[in-house]
């Protein structure tokens, strides 16, 4: 679902109403439900404890984390989830109500997984103290990657040394983290924060390099999400006289790995899209 908004960033400053209205429209739109309560237990179980993960970098100048954070914690705990069931990561401070969530456990797994060709490394212990995961990226361009969203913010977010897992533009890696235990059996939604997006120059990238998108993307499908956010992000550039960001009509390459160990659909022509304009 790609629920946006012309009123919900005027100025850059982020309109909480308007940003509640596109989180709760998008999850009912997502889920077939009419009441964002029962969005939300469409998709988890009462007992569930949440780990809701953001992405620290560029958030300082990106600047719209800590509104998304409260209005998903509003949401969630008006819906009968406690706050002490609640994780986030890479949100710091923030109003009470924030910090009455859980505090996550970012100390190592003692035991190491094997990713495959890629390698092997240890999740955060807070992984595995979540049944359930809400991933909350940025949508970004990287200068290795190609692009950063949900799959990179899982993969490399959530292991102790993300550094070793880089090369080859982070493919096989990106998907191969992804697809390991503990990620892959954790009840996983995905809600992309559109509000600003980086369309060049990665982690380089200045405000001139940064558009005000205004929306959300929420899906249960991390490879979609980021094949319609690679699309985001081409058409941005293209409004903006930049070529594509690979050539050729290409995706990154995760993507496609990613489609092959069965993560998620990356052929954009084949993702069932909703679109709100709120």
């Amino acid at each position: 679902v790609r629920a946006t908004s012309e009123k919900v960033l005027p100025a850059r400053v982020v309109q909480r109403p308007v940003l509640r209205d596109c989180l709760a429209k998008g999850m009912c739109a997502l889920t077939d439900e009419s009441d964002v309560r029962d969005a939300w237990h469409r998709v988890f179980q009462p007992d569930d404890r949440i780990l809701i993960k953001f992405n620290r970098s560029q958030a300082d100048r990106i600047g719209t984390t800590a509104p998304l954070a409260e209005e998903l914690v509003t949401s969630l705990t008006k819906a009968g989830f406690a706050p002490e069931q609640l994780m986030l990561l890479e949100a710091e401070g923030g109003s009470s109500l924030l910090r009455k969530t859980r505090p996550p456990d970012v100390r190592w797994q003692e035991r190491e997984i094997s990713f495959g060709r890629s390698g092997a490394d240890a999740f955060m212990a807070a992984v595995d103290e979540a049944t359930a995961i809400i991933n909350v990226p940025f949508l970004k361009t990287h200068h290795l990657a190609t692009m950063t969203c949900c799959l990179k913010n899982l993969s490399h977010g959530l292991i102790r040394r993300p550094s070793r897992f880089h090369g080859g533009g982070c493919d096989p890696a990106i998907a191969e983290i992804v697809a390991s235990e503990p990620i892959r059996s954790k009840k996983i939604l995905h809600i992309v924060n559109c509000l600003r997006v980086v369309f060049d120059r990665g982690s380089e990238a200045t405000e001139a390099e940064i558009e005000g998108y205004g929306g959300l993307l929420l899906a249960r499908d991390g490879v979609a999400a980021d094949a319609v956010g690679y699309s985001i992000l081409n058409e941005i550039r293209s409004k903006r006289d930049l070529p594509p960001l690979l050539p050729d009509a290409r995706i990154p390459r995760f993507l496609a790995t990613a489609g092959r160990l069965g993560l998620g659909q990356w052929d954009e022509l084949e993702i069932d899209q909703v679109k709100l304009e709120l």
